[in-house]
C-alpha cells in the first residue's frame, strides 16, 4: 500500500455509495445487502493509495425502531470483512442511530458526526472529501469546509462545468475516488485498480 497519501481522509455515506438502498429505508439483513457496481473497486483503490476512509452514515432505521442496533452490528462486521477481503480498508464506522424527529446534533445535514470523526482522527477538513449521495451529506461537508463529491447515478449527463457552488459529481464510488486522487496525487503516481 503506498504510503504517499496516509494523511488524507475519505469520509463516505454507506446507503447510496458503497451499497445500494433499499425500498423499505433501512437495510435489516445481510442478504438486503447489495454492493454497488464498482463499488468494492473504489475502496481498493483508495486503500492502495494510502488514503483512511471512514464511514459517516444516518442510519435511522434504528431510532425508528426498524431494524435493532445487534442487526446493524451484525450488517456492518459483515460488510466490512468483505470490502476487507476485496482489498478495501474501512478503518471506522460512525453512525447517526437518531430518527429525524428527534433533531439531533449527528444527523446530516448537521455536521455533528463528520467533527466526531475529525476530531477522533485529527485530520482537517480541507485536506479530507466526503462522498455522498444526498445534499444533505454534501450540506454538512460544506459547514465544516470539506470537499464534497455527490454521487448521481446519471453524472454521465452533466456538464461536468459545473458552476463554483455546486457539488462535483460521480456516476460511483470508483469514479469518485479517481477524481479525489488526480486531485491529490498526479495519476502517473497513483495505484490504479485495473493495474492489479
Amino acid at each position: 500500500m503506498s504510503k504517499l497519501l496516509r494523511n488524507r481522509y475519505v469520509l463516505l455515506e454507506r446507503d447510496g455509495v458503497i451499497n445500494r438502498r433499499v425500498r423499505c429505508g433501512s437495510v435489516k439483513v445481510w442478504e438486503q445487502f447489495e454492493f454497488l457496481p464498482r463499488a468494492l473497486d473504489g475502496l481498493r483503490l483508495l486503500a492502495e493509495n494510502g488514503c483512511t476512509t471512514l464511514i459517516v452514515s444516518n442510519q435511522n432505521g434504528v431510532g425508528e425502531g426498524l431494524v435493532s442496533s445487534n442487526e446493524l452490528d451484525v450488517l456492518t462486521r459483515r460488510f466490512l470483512l468483505e470490502v476487507a477481503l476485496s482489498g478495501g480498508i474501512i478503518q471506522q464506522v460512525y453512525y447517526c442511530l437518531h430518527a429525524p424527529s428527534d433533531r439531533c446534533n449527528c444527523r446530516k445535514p448537521r455536521s455533528g458526526l463528520l467533527q466526531r470523526a475529525q476530531t477522533e482522527h485529527r485530520f482537517s477538513f480541507a485536506d479530507a472529501f466526503l462522498i455522498d449521495d444526498a445534499l444533505s451529506g454534501v450540506r454538512a461537508a460544506q459547514d465544516v469546509g470539506c470537499p464534497a463529491i455527490l454521487i448521481r447515478r446519471e453524472a454521465f449527463l452533466h456538464d461536468r462545468r459545473e458552476q463554483e457552488e455546486s457539488p462535483a459529481l460521480a456516476c460511483d464510488l470508483y469514479e469518485a475516488a479517481e477524481r479525489i486522487l488526480s486531485v491529490w496525487v498526479p495519476k502517473s503516481r497513483y495505484v490504479s485498480v485495473a493495474a492489479l
